[in-house]
């Protein structure tokens, strides 16, 4: 039987036992299977037209060039099958030659490269070398038990045919597979998540709201905006709108940040005659990177426009350009006279030609994209780019039998457990959030009525400044929505909360002597209360409710990380209510709405059902516990130290309860001997990880009673997050107003450079410089800028997370700083510290 003839069910069943020893080789560390790896030693190539070709001595055009030939339609190539792509263009490996004319292949001397695609080419370009092997596929002189690409090896070696069935496999390249398969040194899984949200955040997604030309365009932004009439109006293709600036005389702008490839072949902007003096009189067209813009094109509009009509702005460009710009530098003041203020633009209209997409190439993997990851830093940009080559394809292997490893009855039961090592690869995935969508579209339901709920903000705001006045919690908005959304009788159905995500109303609020119709915003309030309940954003104020606590990470101030997180009560033993809050995520996490719960990381993986570790994981909850427990289980740990810590066979839970772990004859807590505390340490980091499963379990339960579980098996914990809590955006006007200045004032040049930074940061950014200054991801959170500790140019800043306080040094211009408080956001999470684990405090 040929490769070709093998059943679809036979194949699927080869790539999923494919996928399961990948996922073995990926978590314990091994060299992934051959198959997987394999490069062909030699691949036939010929020219398809008559011209000339460049050899390199290495992937670099300007490198020496070892061979020029002049080539027909009838010479060939030997090549190898590994190809390499840089910020140039894919390459080739070029082994051997056979010109018009010439009966043998000619070797070449040491390497030569030849530029397949160059990295600005479109789709429609013809490349020089064209593969034999693809046009010979339907000659009747093709064997067609030979292969040679990687997928159909794979399909090949799990396929479990007999040996008189398998096709014949062209000889590999040993030393290619090899250095595809080795496994970087000191690398480890975390390295693999690593650089797969490297290039999983570098992945463009179509922004739906740019209408048709979501394809080409990945955000337009404007210089300034009135009301309603605002950038969106630019892409809705509706002529009855409009953008209209706010600002200066001269200084408005569209920018377009194109997606990676697009070159543009017409690009027009929409006017229409009513406007008169809104109407752009001259136009700057500019492209490049973003501080490197080029004049591309200036417009004058010198007629008169009348009724709708369309301004050519550029045409038949012939290469890529990452940001487009558009100034408007004078409008209309009347007909054909300068000198009007604002401006009015109809529309967008785009028709452009992708680039030859090369995927992550090799200088993708430069210094500059990756301070965000420092666990990346010491692999170089060849090692990055061959794993980054693996992975891909270990991703298109589960592409290909996702959707058959859960049969459609089964969403809720889940199947996808084999993925839990890996779940932070399936960013990556490009089947995997069309099916997630699908499995909640499918389990969805419509609501049969909208339950009316009368609620007592003012009792509830009391009872936040006092809660020993009602131990029960009635009068909390939480309680009131819970006992208010029982079904009241024996006909009326529970909320299932599993409704679509164009329900944005799941019940109406009625509140008490407030003269409010809720019609959307009742409703959402009653959600940021139930959560300002759960999880409280202000650090000095009593919880009102007893199912969560803060976590020892927020109570200690030796702790500066995570200092905003809240953990599940241990003592709280009221399942049905931890059930319910697993409901209302669950129903976030279907709809547009937020339940914002500041919980650790560590309590996202339990209920997403990634797995846990003590050392990377913990941390998040009780950093202190870790690093003084792993100091305790230190091979080389001075006894004199060990006994001045005087431990004993016991350990404090998150919520302050003591736990005895052994006793003595005499029913005391046993002390801890010096020989014991390796024993006592995997006890300790035992019940500490499952001090509150209980809990999660129960959130868990009511959350999968909502979302398939299925749906959970296939997220990543920050994607969960995300979805039930949203996006935690930080805007520089509310970084802004939790700022305070110490012994520098706003207008000072490094106040200036910081907030100039800033601006330039992503949201991602700016959470992790919050981190790094507060041990806050969220804000509010209040931050104190003050001088550097030295008089030194450029240096990194320093941090004091238990004073909120940012020491800021002098930078020679505002793109180091941004350069310098961004690495330290990434790298110096503990800037300001180095913990003294048997003083049990951060030494500054």
């Amino acid at each position: 039987m040929a490769l070709h003839c093998l059943s679809a069910p036979r194949r699927r069943l080869a790539r999923i036992r494919c996928l399961q020893e990948c996922i073995t080789c990926l978590s314990e560390g091994k060299p992934l299977p051959e198959s997987v790896g394999y490069v062909s030693l030699e691949l036939e190539y010929r020219c398809p037209n008559k011209t000339s070709i460049k050899l390199y001595a290495d992937v670099d055009t300007s490198k020496t060039v070892v061979k020029e030939l002049s080539c027909t339609n009838e010479s060939k190539f030997l090549v190898s099958g590994e190809e390499l792509c840089n910020g140039q263009g894919k390459w080739l490996k070029v082994r051997k030659f056979k010109l018009s004319g010439s009966s043998e292949f000619e070797a070449l001397e040491g390497d030569a490269w030849l530029l397949l695609f160059s990295s600005r080419s479109s789709v429609e370009e013809s490349p020089p070398l064209v593969p034999v092997a693809q046009e010979s596929r339907s000659s009747l002189t093709f064997d067609k038990r030979t292969i040679s690409s990687w997928e159909e090896v794979v399909d090949s070696h799990y396929a479990l045919q007999l040996k008189q069935q398998q096709p014949s496999v062209l000889k590999p390249d040993e030393q290619a597979v090899a250095q595809l398969r080795s496994v970087p040194k000191v690398w480890s899984l975390e390295h693999d998540e690593a650089l797969v949200q490297l290039m999983a955040q570098h992945i463009p997604r179509d922004n739906d709201s740019l209408g048709a030309i979501k394809s080409f365009v990945e955000h337009v932004d404007v210089s300034s905006y009135c009301d309603d009439d605002g950038p969106l109006n630019l892409t809705d293709g509706d002529p009855e709108t409009y953008w209209e600036s706010d600002g200066s005389q001269g200084q408005h702008w569209i920018q377009l940040r194109m997606k990676k490839g697009t070159v543009i072949k017409k690009l027009c902007i929409v006017l229409d005659g009513a406007d008169d003096n809104y109407l752009p009189q001259r136009m700057v067209v500019q492209g490049g990177e973003q501080d490197n813009l080029k004049t591309l094109n200036t417009v004058h509009i010198d007629w008169t426009v009348t009724d709708t009509q369309d301004i050519v702005m550029l045409e038949n460009m012939t290469e890529h350009y990452p940001i487009i710009m558009i100034r408007i530098k004078e409008c209309m003041d009347g007909v054909s006279t300068a000198g009007g203020i604002d401006t009015r633009i109809r529309g967008i209209k785009l028709h452009s030609t992708e680039e030859r997409s090369l995927g992550f190439d090799r200088d993708f993997f430069c210094a500059k994209n990756l301070v965000r990851f420092p666990i990346l830093d010491s692999s170089s940009p060849d090692v990055l780019y061959r794993r980054s080559l693996i992975l891909q394809r270990v991703l298109t292997i589960m592409d290909s039998v996702l959707h058959y490893m859960v049969p459609a009855w089964q969403y809720s039961i889940g199947s996808y457990k084999c993925l839990q090592k890996v779940r932070q690869l399936l960013p990556l995935s490009k089947k995997r959030l069309n099916l997630i969508e699908t499995f909640l579209k499918d389990t969805s339901s419509e609501p049969s009525d909208k339950p009316v709920v009368y609620i007592n903000r003012r009792a509830a705001m009391e009872h936040r400044c006092d809660p020993s006045q009602d131990t029960e919690c009635k009068l909390t908005v939480f309680m009131q929505l819970y006992e208010g959304l029982k079904p009241r009788d024996r006909t009326t159905k529970p909320l299932n909360y599993r409704w679509s995500s164009r329900y944005d109303q799941w019940w109406e609020c009625k509140f008490l002597s407030e003269g409010i119709i809720d019609q959307g915003g009742g409703f959402r309030d009653s959600l940021s209360d139930l959560a300002e309940e759960l999880c409280p954003t202000a650090t000095d104020c009593p919880i009102p409710l007893p199912y969560f606590i803060r976590a020892p990470n927020q109570t200690q101030e030796d702790s500066n990380i995570n200092r905003d997180v809240y953990v599940p009560n241990s003592a709280c033993q009221d399942w049905d209510k931890y059930e319910w809050i697993g409901k209302l995520m669950g129903a976030c996490f279907r709809s547009k709405e937020n339940l914002v719960l500041s919980l650790p990381p560590f309590v996202w993986k339990k209920l997403v059902g990634e797995t846990t570790t003590w050392t990377r994981d913990f941390q998040t909850v009780d950093s202190a516990e870790v690093h003084i427990i792993d100091s305790m289980a230190a091979v080389d740990l001075d006894r004199e130290l060990f006994t001045a810590l005087g431990r004993s066979w016991s350990l404090i839970l998150s919520n302050g309860s003591q736990v005895t772990l052994r006793v003595d004859q005499e029913g005391n807590t046993k002390p801890l001997d010096y020989s014991e505390r390796i024993d006592y340490a995997e006890e300790v980091r035992r019940v500490r990880m499952n001090e509150c499963e209980e809990q999660l379990v129960a959130v868990r339960r009511g959350l999968i009673t909502v979302v398939p579980e299925a749906v959970l098996e296939l997220l990543t914990w920050q994607e969960l997050e995300t979805r039930v809590c949203g996006d935690p955006e930080i805007t520089m006007e509310a970084l802004k107003k939790t700022t305070y200045y110490d012994d520098l004032d706003e207008t000072d040049i490094r106040v200036q450079y910081l907030w100039d930074a800033l601006k330039n940061f992503s949201n991602e950014d700016r959470s992790r410089f919050l981190r790094f200054v507060t041990g806050r991801r969220r804000l509010p959170a209040p931050l104190v800028i003050s001088s550097g500790k030295g008089d030194t140019m450029d240096s990194l800043p320093e941090s004091s997370t238990c004073a909120n306080m940012l020491y800021l040094p002098y930078y020679s211009s505002a793109k180091v700083a941004e350069e310098k408080l961004r690495y330290a956001a990434y790298n110096c999470i503990a800037i300001d510290t180095d913990m003294n684990p048997w003083e049990g405090s951060w030494e500054d």
